[in-house]
């Protein structure tokens, strides 16, 4: 599911959706599912803030999936199903727009690597601490899927 909470950006969001039924079929990812969501640079600063105490706009924040983060009111059967979803993207379209710029490529771009960028975290790559293996696939996917 990809969601546009912003306006301040133009977004082609057919073709971000679109991307993630590639990516999630390149992946190979069967029912785990994630969402994409789009905000601004405010909305995406209170979220870096509040959960990794930084107090400025980023580009992506990725948000695991963690068992028990939602009362299981639904009994096994509701876990289950919520233990296929990954977790939340989410995408400050201002950045995007910002570093694109700074790179000299399409705003689309920028967002659609940013997808795959927050995926991986989702999938448990962390680039901070594994030694370029998390860059390393994230070029190579990102050629795969046509977007570098």
């Amino acid at each position: 599911m990809v969601l546009n909470r912003q306006s301040r950006v133009r977004v082609d969001i057919s073709g971000a959706r679109r991307f993630v039924g590639k990516l999630r079929r390149t992946l190979k990812l069967g029912r785990r599912g994630f969402t994409v969501c789009l905000v601004d640079d405010p909305a995406i600063r209170r979220l870096n803030c509040a959960f990794r105490g930084q107090d400025r706009p980023t580009d992506v924040l990725s948000f695991p999936w963690r068992k028990g983060f939602i009362p299981s009111k639904g009994g096994r059967a509701r876990e289950r199903e919520l233990g296929a979803y990954l977790g939340d993207i989410v995408i400050s379209a201002q950045s995007a727009r910002r570093n694109a710029r700074a790179e000299r490529h399409p705003t689309e771009h920028e967002i659609l690597w940013l997808i795959l960028h927050g995926v991986l975290h989702l999938l448990g790559y962390d680039h901070e601490t594994d030694f370029g293996k998390m860059n390393g696939l994230e070029r190579r996917l990102r050629a795969r899927l046509k977007i570098d």
